[in-house]
């Protein structure tokens, strides 16, 4: 009797592991995710600033300057273009071409002319080289006149 006892528990506790590590496994295949909170798609902004607000999750997010490893990520903003691709590095100091670099959850985007806009926000590597398979969220928005 004490072995079929034996047996079950053992038997059970392999199950239970291979369920643990079954759900690990889903989990980390999932991969970071990304999403825009701010402003509401289709939303009119008064104004020619607005702020760009998104979650993330799954990427541990630094600096670039600060990232030791490759999956340090950081976030690029493409403000009306999405010229960006899987395995190109995004180019850095183009600001003044709408796109931005940041380790933070929001970007004030100041200077927009009123009309429709769009902004791409991608997940990034540390080198720059957008997250694979590509991680971004997009928002469409209008800006008007104070």
């Amino acid at each position: 009797m004490k072995t079929r006892k034996k047996r079950f528990m053992v038997m059970t506790g392999l199950v239970g592991l291979v369920f643990a590590l079954a759900v690990l496994s889903v989990g980390a295949q999932a991969g970071p995710t990304l999403k825009i909170t701010s402003p509401k798609d289709g939303e009119t902004i008064a104004g020619d600033t607005v702020t760009i607000r998104w979650e993330s999750t799954g990427a541990k997010i630094v600096p670039a300057a600060d990232a030791k490893m490759k999956e340090e990520a950081h976030f690029h903003l493409f403000v009306d273009r999405e010229d960006f691709r899987p395995g190109v590095e995004i180019p850095r100091g183009m600001e003044k071409e709408g796109i931005y670099h940041t380790a933070a959850k929001s970007f004030e985007v100041k200077g927009l002319k009123p009309g429709a806009h769009k902004v791409i926000v991608v997940l990034s590597y540390n080198n720059h080289v957008p997250w694979e398979p590509l991680v971004t969220a997009t928002v469409t928005f209008s800006t008007g006149a104070k």
